[in-house]
């Protein structure tokens, strides 16, 4: 067991030190004010998700009376259940803590959230003028007996529960609060003023339970098992995936989170109707903070532009060219940075395609959208334009299964041809292909490609928020492999062949092959061997493994992990000679580059797949060689100003735990 040699630590723990890094940007003081809540709101959906997935998948071994032990911890699932609800309320206390602090500063600088105690009487006049005319006759509220279960609960949204004062029996107040109402009420006065639509509900709760009063109300926020009854990664058809949506819905719940600390009786209520026990339940002060985009929006411009990031320059590479996107990339390779560089060459790039006489079809892969992509709109032009469009849609990523299915009936219905992945793999790779039709000196028409390969997805609204790298390029010996993993993945048959799409490296085939043999060459070259990773995860115990052997052997190896690392650097006699930054800043750093080597002898990928056992084995992923010199420099440039970055970046310990990095 490699936790036994003592560099190895639990995925789990690792994660919640991530978000905790996260949390910590909400008390950074050289954060803008209004960043600094929005970090609040992402640690909080980040913990969400966490429960949905991992904590869920750890349950259901629990439950099974699995007593598989964790190969980098030696912990079964029940103790690191154990370990994460330690853990958990100490970060919703410096959540709270953060969340309090910016506050009072916003406030301080303008922006100002009014609690009930804080109102005086016009003010109250207005938020019950409010509460009457806007909130009241949209809940849903009833009134529950003890023996009652729950009425359904969404866990995309929170919901209000009371304690009614009842004389004959224990009696709750349950109250939906539907999505299409405002978040905010925006009070008169000096400075921008406000209050949270929650706490007006909680203020006039006592008019919607008449002839019960309630005694105790609170907001309440359940995660659901997302992996419950298979959940969706074994869906692969539109009808299995709805079925699969179903079954989620009705799941188990894996927590239970309120405002403020309920009493006895709700929580042996609690108990009961959802099936939790005590630990799962937790307390905070603030549960819902789909209000910060809202407020982001209410809030006069010349005051917002005080509290946040300046806006950005998103460069657009289609004005630095001397000719259309597709004659210039055949000339040379382009590389788009995310958010440094705008997604207008990928896009200008099907514009083009889809109007362009030489083209007959494009590929593409999908696994996250924008909510109106420019993308779809170009695809759909195309199929009616009267190319070959193929959508390889990927039904199974997570939590956008519902907007999946409905762009696959768009585009189907616009004339596109919808494939949805394979049965056996999900489809994670980020790819595009223009197939053209071209002269050959000789007069003959031959078939070519121009290839897109992304480290992220094709939406056009992360490409300003995530650091990710796009590479187009004309070279025809990526464009054939390319061709032939479109050709597979749509015939549901992939091949698990080492070099099927060579010069690709390709998941399930020979990613891992690749990577590891690049990895032991560095290995054999002792203190002149050189290695260095950008990935978000690292949890794959061969890799970890081979790159502990690289560190005995002398070699270098530099990591950028942002998120979970399984590895722990530093150990003595084990991970001497890996370094492993983290850095965790304005933008989500997402992209991920391999390197092995220096010089002539170097070799360089970019890749959506992490170091994880999923995208080597279990996912449809393509690591794509980068040969142009100039791209090269610039790759390890970005890698570079991200590893030496004094001020968003973290050195990992040996056990684990962050520090900041030396000036």
């Amino acid at each position: 067991m490699l936790y036994e040699e003592g560099f190895t630590q639990n995925r789990e723990i690792s994660w919640l030190r991530y978000n905790e890094r996260v949390l910590e940007e909400a008390l950074d003081e050289t954060v803008p004010l209004f960043e600094r809540l929005r970090f609040i709101a992402i640690f909080v959906s980040n913990l969400e998700e966490f429960f949905k997935v991992r904590v869920g998948s750890l349950l259901g071994e629990d439950d099974e009376g699995d007593e598989i032990v964790d190969e980098k911890s030696g912990m079964t699932a029940a103790d690191q259940l154990r370990r994460i609800y330690d853990l958990v309320p100490g970060l919703l206390m410096k959540k709270d803590m953060a969340y309090a602090l910016v506050e009072r500063k916003l406030s301080d600088a303008g922006v100002e959230r009014l609690e009930p105690w804080q109102l005086d009487e016009e003010d109250m006049g207005r938020c019950f003028d409010f509460f009457r005319d806007e909130i009241k006759d949209h809940l849903t509220v009833r009134v529950l007996d003890s023996h009652e279960p729950l009425p359904q609960i969404d866990e995309e949204k929170p919901y209000m529960i009371a304690v009614l004062d009842a004389e004959l029996e224990d009696k709750f107040g349950f109250i939906d609060i539907p999505r299409s109402l405002p978040l905010i009420k925006v009070l008169p006065g000096e400075g921008f003023r406000y209050v949270l639509t929650e706490d007006v509900i909680k203020m006039f709760s006592d008019t919607l339970f008449v002839p019960f009063v309630p005694l105790e109300v609170h907001v309440i926020d359940i995660a659901r098992n997302a992996e419950a009854a298979g959940g969706t990664d074994r869906a692969n058809t539109a009808g299995e995936m709805q079925k699969a949506l179903r079954r989620r819905k009705n799941g188990p719940a894996d927590k239970l989170i309120s405002d403020g600390l309920p009493g006895s009786g709700l929580r042996a209520y609690f108990a009961e109707k959802l099936d939790i026990d005590e630990r799962q339940m937790f307390t905070t002060t603030r549960i819902d903070f789909r209000y910060v985009e809202e407020l982001a929006a209410l809030i006069p411009a010349s005051v917002f532009a005080r509290l946040s990031y300046a806006p950005d320059s998103h460069r657009d590479q289609t004005q630095m060219l001397p000719a259309d996107i597709i004659p210039s990339v055949r000339k040379h390779d382009m590389l788009s940075a995310y958010p440094e560089d705008s997604m207008d060459l990928f896009i200008g790039l099907l514009r083009e395609a889809a109007i362009s006489p030489d083209v007959r079809g494009i590929r593409i892969t999908v696994y996250r959208l924008a909510s109106n992509p420019k993308i779809v709109d170009h695809l759909i032009h195309a199929a009616r334009a009267g190319k070959k469009v193929s959508v390889v849609l990927e039904l199974r990523a997570r939590f956008d299964e519902e907007k999946n299915l409905e762009w696959a009936r768009r585009l189907s219905a616009a004339g596109c041809k919808v494939y949805y992945g394979t049965d056996k793999y999900k489809v994670h790779s980020k790819m595009c292909q223009i197939v053209l039709s071209e002269t050959a000196d000789d007069g003959s028409r031959r078939r070519s490609y121009i290839t897109q390969i992304s480290t992220g997805n094709f939406n056009e609204k992360t490409a300003k928020l995530y650091t990710d790298l796009s590479l187009i390029t004309y070279d025809q010996k990526i464009g054939k492999a390319v061709s032939r993993l479109f050709r597979d993945i749509c015939k549901d048959h992939v091949s698990t062949e080492e070099g099927s799409y060579a010069p690709l490296a390709v998941s399930p085939s020979d990613m891992r092959s690749v990577l590891l043999r690049l990895i032991r060459r560095e290995t054999k070259k002792g203190q002149s061997g050189q290695i260095v990773l950008k990935v978000n995860s690292l949890t794959d115990s061969e890799m970890i493994e081979a790159l502990m052997e690289a560190s005995c052997a002398g070699c270098r190896v530099r990591m950028i992990v942002r998120g979970i690392c399984c590895l722990l650097p530093g150990v003595e006699n084990c991970t001497e000679n890996i370094c492993i930054v983290n850095k965790v800043g304005r933008y989500l750093e997402h992209s991920r580059v391999y390197v092995f080597g220096e010089g002539d002898d170097e070799v360089m990928y970019i890749s959506s797949a992490d170091l994880m056992k999923r995208n080597l084995d279990k996912r449809v992923e393509a690591a794509c060689p980068v040969n142009d010199s100039k791209i090269k420099d610039r790759i390890k440039a970005i890698i570079q100003d991200v590893y030496c970055d004094t001020e968003k970046g973290r050195v990992m310990l040996p056990d684990g735990t962050f520090a900041a990095k030396p000036e």
